[in-house]
């Protein structure tokens, strides 16, 4: 009894990870969550860490309501044969995941770790009501290990949990090309298709530029209540050129010289960090993630939310000698998002090691 008892101790997945997989049915809808998520899994099988997973994607599991319950019924059926509960997800997650999570944590005495994406989490809690605020900082309070997406979301929460660390938006090292890259007026926007990516700004900015100069949009188009569509960027003379595969993303990126990607509201970009990989500088707009991760002058052009001048300015003031700055610089700061290095530091911080065989 007792051997069998050890032996089963020893076979226990260590981790219950609980986030968003890749779309079963559209590959080309890939959420950077789903990115960073499967690229987590991946880091894991190479450290042959036991775990199990529970998928959110509410369109791998047929509507809200469906995954909500989903998730509840896995977490309940799983929490007994892991050693560590981990969430990842952004803030629809955290308040309707995270309390039932803890609770049963609590009663099955497992630890738990939260992994926050939304950078705007922290604007989010300020206009919350009082109630969802308690809430917030309930479970803040609770988890055993925080992480936050962006390094001023985690000076702001470490208050509520000192366990609270930065785990950036990353990328597989192995993606990094080191190369001298010139500049031929190619310019790509690559995300998704909505308003709240600065696409207005981004189409009346093109209208104002010369021929020579390429703009090209990919991305899927995200809101069908929007405006957006093939037949709109025609009329534009806009050249939208459809959505992406994620393993597309790099391949055609390649093709350009400079990113640009003009949100109204952003954590931290992972087109940028695939961008950095490239030795490909940006042009961005002055959100706070970005402010983290790209330094004007320095590896980017940065530029106020919702101005197009100031867009076709920075476009326009691009010429050989200052975009070969850019782009050195740019290849330096990809070492800061290498998904090895963080996935260590994950590990390290909920404290679980990679078997060894």
């Amino acid at each position: 009894m007792e051997f069998h008892l050890k032996e089963r101790r020893k076979t226990m997945p260590k981790i219950l990870l609980i986030g968003s997989r890749q779309n079963k049915y559209d590959l080309s809808d890939t959420g950077g969550i789903t990115i960073l998520f499967e690229l987590l899994i991946s880091e894991f099988k190479k450290k042959n860490i036991s775990f199990q997973i529970i998928d959110t994607l509410v369109a791998n599991n047929g509507g809200k309501l469906k995954t909500l319950f989903f998730t509840y019924y896995q977490i309940l059926k799983k929490i007994r044969k892991v050693e560590h509960l981990s969430l990842h997800g952004a803030d629809n997650s955290f308040l309707l995941i995270a309390p039932i999570l803890l609770i049963l944590a609590k009663v099955y005495n497992k630890t738990v770790s939260i992994r926050l994406f939304a950078g705007d989490f922290g604007d989010k809690y300020k206009q919350a009501n009082p109630i969802k605020k308690y809430m917030t900082r309930l479970i803040l309070k609770h988890a055993d290990t925080l992480f936050f997406e962006l390094k001023h979301l985690v000076t702001e929460f470490k208050q509520y949990n000192p366990n609270t660390y930065w785990f950036p938006n990353v990328r597989d090292e192995e993606i990094q090309q080191i190369k001298d890259r010139s500049f031929h007026k190619k310019f790509v926007y690559i995300g998704s298709i909505n308003k709240e990516k600065g696409i207005d700004e981004l189409c009346a900015a093109i209208k104002k530029l010369d021929k020579e100069i390429t703009v090209d949009l990919y991305g899927p188009i995200k809101y069908k209540s929007e405006k957006y569509s093939l037949e709109y960027f025609q009329k534009l003379g806009i050249n939208y050129k459809g959505a992406l595969k994620t393993d597309e993303v790099q391949k055609v990126m390649d093709f350009y010289d400079i990113l640009i990607l003009p949100s109204h509201r952003e954590g931290y970009p992972g087109v940028i960090i695939e961008a950095y990989a490239l030795s490909m500088p940006v042009i961005a707009t002055k959100l706070a993630g970005i402010l983290e991760i790209c330094e004007h002058n320095k590896n980017a052009l940065l530029i106020d939310v919702k101005n197009t001048q100031q867009l076709i300015e920075a476009i326009k003031s691009l010429d050989n000698a200052k975009y070969h700055i850019l782009q050195k610089n740019a290849q330096e700061m990809f070492k800061h998002f290498n998904s090895r290095i963080q996935t260590e530091l994950f590990l390290k911080r909920i404290n679980l090691k990679e078997d060894r065989k």
